[in-house]
């Protein structure tokens, strides 16, 4: 696993050989923020020809690939976190328990509503890869709140700046300043 994941200065990047039929993919992450990894590029290169085929580019899953390459370096971190530490000279990463912020979410017991919508952030954009086609309905069966709650909070981490939008039509976000002083808070790390 460690061949595939290359650590360069500021950024990691991650090999694919043969992600699609004949295409090796290298795919660079950077951290926007101690707390996420962001694509900034994605490579394609023949592994039988010396062009490339505009028919394997079509096969391309774009959003498969890039959960593919955060899988690699999440796995890499639960394996050996101490090597990531290292070489990306990054703590924060993967330090907060999506468990544990979970079940404070579900618990209900949050009485301030900036630390609620800090954890929500954190718990929306860690679980981003990890649903089909409808988000809301995911982190609802997941946190026990209804489906419009869930959308409510959801408009609410972006309307009072917890999270900033990247791109359009893509659930997730950058975790903002805001977010991340909370999340290293005292008060924060006292309720998990």
């Amino acid at each position: 696993m460690k061949k595939k994941i290359i650590f360069d200065e500021d950024q990691i990047i991650v090999h694919i050989p043969n992600a699609v039929s004949n295409l090796n993919v290298k795919i660079i992450y950077v951290f926007p923020n101690p707390y996420q990894l962001i694509v900034k590029d994605v490579t394609f290169s023949s592994s039988k020809f010396y062009e490339i085929n505009t028919v394997d580019i079509r096969k391309v899953n774009y959003f498969s690939l890039k959960k593919r390459g955060l899988k690699q370096i999440n796995n890499l971190v639960n394996v050996d976190r101490d090597y990531f530490i290292k070489n990306t000279k990054n703590i924060e990463y993967m330090s907060i328990d999506l468990k544990k912020v979970s079940k404070l979410l579900k618990s209900r017991k949050i009485e301030n509503k900036e630390l609620k919508l800090a954890a929500y952030t954190y718990y929306y954009v860690s679980n981003t890869l990890n649903y089909s086609s409808n988000y809301s309905l995911y982190l609802s069966n997941k946190l026990g709140y209804s489906e419009s709650y869930i959308k409510n909070l959801t408009k609410d981490i972006f309307k009072h700046k917890y999270l900033i939008k990247n791109t359009s039509g893509t659930s997730g976000g950058i975790l903002s300043k805001k977010t991340i002083k909370l999340l290293n808070s005292q008060k924060f790390q006292q309720i998990l």
